[in-house]
């Protein structure tokens, strides 16, 4: 959704041009406090990862809740196990991230805050020992989390994830504009090869060097009316075909091979017929 910059600077543009000072000072207000970025998926991983290297939790939390609210919800259910993954591992990105860093205060603040809502998930029953941990990247119930690895490829994760959902998620019709003039444009340069290839035509009229520009009926139009039609024509062209042949036959013109033929001296012979008498 690349061009939703642009067409924010459209509706910019249009806003001062009407005069709406006050919509365009909302409008700009509200995209300085955009938590989805114009959904540039490359702005919100920084966004996280700004709120984990400050340490600020809250922003953090109140982030993730945006789009718990406003886009995973949404999402259909064998999408929340993923979602839930994801969670945890930025949250524990976030903890360990301070525990490396030597803050225990926010470490313990983390606790303090997320008890409540993590100590009933088993795949936090170890971690409530962090905040006594001196060297996490030492210790075997930490150590993997603690590696430039698994850092990475939780965000690359993170990021394929929320790119997935944005490329497939429904838009608003004016979103839909350049594609639709790129729909426009394509149509018109048809119709314009089109109506050159036509006034060639009827220019060179019959000349064998211009092509004729048949035109096929669509696929979806061959319905039965179209078939029947077909075999109307096939039956009228086979129905004067034959009244044709019959009309030769009863003219006696002598090009029948059968009812005019003549005998070998010029005469056509006679032949003598009985009825009612016994050979």
């Amino acid at each position: 959704m690349a061009h939703l910059q642009y067409l924010e600077e459209l509706i910019r543009e249009y806003l001062v041009f009407r005069g709406f000072s006050s919509t365009l000072k909302s409008f700009d207000s509200d995209l300085k406090v955009d938590k989805e970025k114009s959904f540039r998926v490359d702005k919100i991983i920084e966004q996280i990862m700004q709120y984990i290297s400050n340490y600020d939790l809250s922003g953090l939390r109140e982030l993730w809740a945006h789009f718990e609210t406003h886009i995973f919800n949404k999402l259909e259910s064998n999408y929340t196990q993923t979602v839930k993954k994801l969670e945890n591992a930025v949250l524990k990105l976030y903890v360990i991230n301070a525990a490396s860093n030597n803050k225990p205060d926010k470490v313990i603040d983390f606790f303090l805050k997320l008890t409540p809502e993590l100590h009933a998930q088993s795949e936090w029953k170890e971690w409530f020992v962090l905040p006594y941990i001196k060297n996490p990247e030492d210790n075997p119930i930490f150590a993997l989390q603690c590696t430039k690895q698994w850092q990475d490829t939780l965000l690359l994760s993170l990021h394929n994830f929320l790119a997935t959902i944005f490329q497939y998620m429904p838009v608003p019709t004016l979103a839909h504009y350049e594609e639709d003039a790129n729909k426009i444009f394509s149509l018109e340069e048809k119709n314009d090869s089109l109506k050159k290839r036509l006034a060639l035509l009827i220019d060179k009229g019959a000349d064998p060097n211009v092509g004729a520009c048949q035109i096929e009926p669509p696929p979806h139009l061959l319905d039965d009316f179209y078939i029947i039609a077909q075999e109307n024509t096939l039956s009228e062209s086979q129905g004067k075909s034959l009244k044709h042949i019959i009309r030769n036959m009863g003219s006696g013109s002598g090009s029948s091979p059968v009812m005019g033929r003549k005998d070998n001296g010029g005469g056509i012979k006679k032949r003598n017929v009985s009825v009612g008498r016994n050979p």
